[in-house]
């Protein structure tokens, strides 16, 4: 499993499933990384708002998914 500065091996899968989806978004997406990125920050600030995995849209956690994804 890659960390992706969660602090629980939860949020790490949950971060995970979506750098999986979003490679799969770049896969079939015409437009390029730049429409792809946008909904990762999108994903990234709703499961922030849970209570669990508050972290998910911290700098931190946000480098580590560009990094897995471009």
């Amino acid at each position: 499993m890659r960390d992706y500065q969660m602090f629980t091996a939860e949020g790490n899968v949950a971060v995970g499933k979506i750098v999986d989806e979003a490679r799969k978004l770049i896969d079939v997406s015409e437009y390029g990384i730049e429409p792809v990125w946008n909904w990762v920050l999108n994903e990234l600030e709703a499961l922030g708002r849970t209570e669990s995995f508050s972290e998910a849209d911290d700098t931190a956690v946000r480098e580590a998914v560009y990094d897995a994804i471009v």
